[in-house]
């Protein structure tokens, strides 16, 4: 089954629409739907028979009269984002505001914002309340949110992977960077998001070989001989066995055993081997 899937103007984060009625819908098609903010207006990206966690319901293609409302209310945003800056400051609110958002049917006023810590803002909302006349709802995300939210740029030169095309965020751990052969320093491989980058994860199907075979630094028997693993490399795949009389490069193909593949199907479902259990624990600190 597939599903039509777009993308919300405010956050940037990607629905399925559910109850399409009319044909012809395509990429960049911006259409009215029913949410748990509203009615408001998203933007197309296509077709996908997977599934996506956020969902609405769609009401309607986009008329004048939406893409009207819809610049109107871009500018109540901008108005009411220095407005509640302003507030912030006079309530000293630790506390990051990131933007406003008003949905089509104006019914709420959303404020997103960053903070580290949690914060009472019950004030700050009565007095929003009193000038514009509206419901407020004051939305912390986290910085990863922050980031696919409003934009940035990464260290590969490219939009970050959550603004471009990721629909949700992956636990990334120091261990994704140690069985990638990478240096194990973290403000390396640290997004602009302050977290360690989410491409690192897209990289864990080409090294779970990695889990069907010792570690390095153990000992492997090799043509009826007993080897040390001093280094595995999935990506050229090719593996160095070393012993006191010789070193051997060789193709991993030489030493894994018939009907490999199976276990590598395994490894990509399931997480709790005994050997990720203990990485689990020892990079738990690191999670992200």
């Amino acid at each position: 089954m597939s599903h039509i899937k777009a993308r919300f103007l405010d956050t940037n984060k990607i629905l399925q629409v559910e109850g399409v009625w009319e044909k012809g819908l395509s990429k960049g098609d911006l259409i009215v739907v029913q949410s748990d903010k509203g009615e408001e207006v998203v933007r197309v990206i296509g077709i996908s028979k997977e599934e996506a966690p956020l969902r609405a319901i769609f009401l309607r293609r986009v008329k004048e009269e939406d893409l009207k409302k819809l610049e109107e209310n871009k500018i109540k945003e901008k108005e009411a984002e220095e407005i509640c800056r302003d507030k912030v400051k006079e309530h000293k609110l630790d506390m990051k505001l990131l933007k406003a958002y008003i949905p089509l049917d104006g019914s709420k006023i959303f404020f997103y914002y960053t903070s580290d810590q949690r914060v009472d803002f019950r004030n700050l909302v009565r007095d929003l309340a009193k000038i514009f006349k509206k419901r407020i709802e004051m939305r912390q995300v986290g910085v990863r949110d922050a980031v696919q939210m409003m934009g940035w740029i990464g260290s590969c030169g490219e939009l970050p992977c959550c603004v471009r095309f990721q629909e949700e965020f992956l636990s990334v751990s120091l261990r994704d960077i140690e069985e990638q052969n990478l240096p194990l320093s973290p403000q390396k491989f640290t997004g602009p998001c302050g977290r360690l980058m989410c491409c690192l994860v897209f990289e864990r199907d080409n090294y779970l070989i990695k889990a069907i075979l010792p570690e390095v630094g153990g000992e492997i028997c090799f043509q009826g001989k007993v080897y040390k693993v001093e280094y595995i490399d999935p990506i050229k795949w090719r593996i160095i066995l070393t012993s006191e009389e010789s070193r051997r490069e060789i193709s991993l193909e030489e030493i894994l055993p018939y009907g490999y593949e199976k276990a590598i199907q395994n490894c990509k479902q399931c997480d709790s081997c005994c050997k990720r259990t203990i990485e689990n624990e020892a990079f738990a600190g690191f999670e992200q």
